[in-house]
């Protein structure tokens, strides 16, 4: 009688586990359907934000909301009045990681910049900036115009040394204030240097 009521006790003990384990596989499964799901949604939205990219709404697009109102209109200001001096135009975008890859965002600022129509067509002296602080990536692109007086370890140098270290600290705006005035200022002493480079 002791042997049958241990078999009873270990044949529920069993049953027990298979059942565990079969609900377990079920909510396995309905969970990586559900990442699926969420994951082809998400690829879908950004390529419909690559296909159909939104008007600028100024010099600064804040898609990712890393700045006040203020410190946009801050942004705003320093751009617009650089344009007016130089006829150089800088757009800052900051991009939510739902709008793109971390390996697209590169090729996406290439787009803006051709899709935007930054800068003065007949120079390609646009300019784009790219932030998304949640991939932790940067993006500076430049037309052909702005190649030839500001090169490609030029704009690397200032994202990693004006730009990044205030990034850093999480302050974004603070960052990319100080990134903007150092592009800013190498553009125009590099334009200097080159006098026979116009704008």
């Amino acid at each position: 009688m002791a042997l049958l009521k241990q078999l009873n006790i270990l044949t529920f003990f069993i049953l027990t586990l298979a059942t565990t384990a079969s609900c377990q596989a079920k909510n396995s499964n309905k969970s990586n359907q559900e990442v699926y799901t969420t994951v082809k949604g998400l690829r879908s939205f950004q390529q419909i934000f690559w296909d159909s990219l939104p008007e600028p709404t100024g010099y600064v697009n804040d898609y990712e909301n890393l700045y006040t109102d203020t410190e946009e209109k801050a942004l705003d200001s320093l751009m617009s009045d650089f344009q007016k001096s130089t006829a150089i135009q800088i757009v800052l975008i900051t991009f939510d990681t739902t709008m793109t890859t971390k390996d697209s965002l590169e090729a996406l600022t290439l787009r803006i910049l051709n899709a935007w129509g930054v800068g003065q067509k007949d120079k390609n002296n646009g300019i784009v900036v790219g932030i998304s602080s949640g991939y932790r990536k940067m993006r500076i692109q430049n037309g052909y115009g702005i190649e030839r007086i500001l090169t490609n370890s030029e704009t690397k140098e200032i994202i990693d040394t004006a730009f990044i270290p205030g990034f850093k600290e999480g302050k974004y705006f603070e960052g990319t204030l100080t990134g903007l005035k150092t592009l800013m200022a190498t553009l125009l002493k590099n334009a200097e240097e080159r006098s026979r480079v116009k704008f």
